[in-house]
């Protein structure tokens, strides 16, 4: 038997073996939509009331409140990435968001601008918002799910005519308790600098926070059809082809950020092996995590 055949019954044992192994939490927010979740690439058109988005675990729906609207685009992202990484690194649910529309665009690192106002605009649409997941497994008789609200308080103010003056209160966002321990549990912290990078991709910032979580206490190697991960991303089955020849690019980028990133696309599968962590500066704390009730 030729070398190329031996690897070839190798990796179709290999991927028999974890096809049998694989659960549905191995992919994203298919069992966990508190690890990551994907949000609407852009701005839903006439403003819905919900957003449904499925995959073949479970189908996940915002609904947003009824003076906002439903998160979207890289704004939306950014804010998400933001809020995790103060979760992870200082242990709280309780976010400081400034006291200024610019304060808090400087915490993320963009300058003032018209896109500041999108930033706090998709702040407040994000924890405004509510998130439920209910199991699709087509038995009419099994409800199973869950729901949440993003923030179970919020308090601040942003003056747009004027963004550099101060208000005298400082801001925060009481995340729910839930919410906040399953982010604890799962994310990983994130360098905005490199996220930066990738500020105008919605697809490239998905897969970079996917990654970096999912790594986050991994302990064996993961591998599964690459068309799992695509409904994971939000794209649909027609746009397999191209979503996996723009993955394969962001992941030569993120991977020349994160050299230590051992993840690959092969013979329609996706392998993703224990990694060192995403940002080593950053790592995330052993500290229990400190809860507030209130702000």
């Amino acid at each position: 038997m030729t070398k190329s055949l031996i690897k070839a019954a190798h990796l179709a044992t290999q991927r028999t073996y974890f096809k049998e192994q694989l659960k549905p939490e191995d992919v994203g927010y298919s069992s966990n939509i508190f690890m990551i979740f994907g949000l609407p690439a852009q701005r839903l058109k006439d403003n819905p009331v919900f957003w449904v988005k499925k995959n073949s675990f479970y189908e996940l729906s915002l609904t947003r409140d009824q003076r906002y609207e439903i998160p979207s685009g890289c704004y939306a992202r950014m804010n998400q990435i933001f809020i995790d990484t103060e979760v992870k690194t200082k242990n709280t649910n309780v976010i400081d968001v400034g006291r200024s529309f610019h304060d808090y665009a400087h915490k993320l690192g963009y300058q003032s601008g018209r896109a500041n106002r999108e930033l706090v605009k998709q702040l407040v649409n994000y924890v405004t918002c509510s998130i439920r997941i209910n199991k699709t497994d087509n038995d009419p008789n099994h409800i199973a799910g869950l729901q949440t609200f993003v923030a179970k308080a919020y308090d601040f103010y942003f003056d747009v005519p004027n963004p550099e003056q101060l208000s005298l209160a400082q801001g925060k966002i009481l995340l729910n308790e839930d919410y906040a321990k399953y982010i604890h549990k799962h994310a990983a912290p994130l360098d905005l600098t490199v996220v930066r990078t990738f500020s105008r991709n919605p697809l490239a910032l998905d897969f970079y926070r996917f990654l970096a979580y999912r790594c986050n206490g991994l302990d064996k190697t993961l591998s599964f059809p690459d068309h799992l991960l695509f409904e994971q991303l939000g794209s649909s089955q027609g746009e397999d082809k191209i979503t996996r020849a723009r993955l394969k690019i962001i992941l030569r980028s993120i991977q020349s950020f994160w050299p230590g990133l051992q993840a690959k696309f092969e013979d329609g599968y996706f392998e993703l092996q224990p990694s060192p962590p995403a940002v080593q500066t950053k790592l995330a704390s052993r500290t229990p995590l400190s809860l507030r009730h209130d702000l």
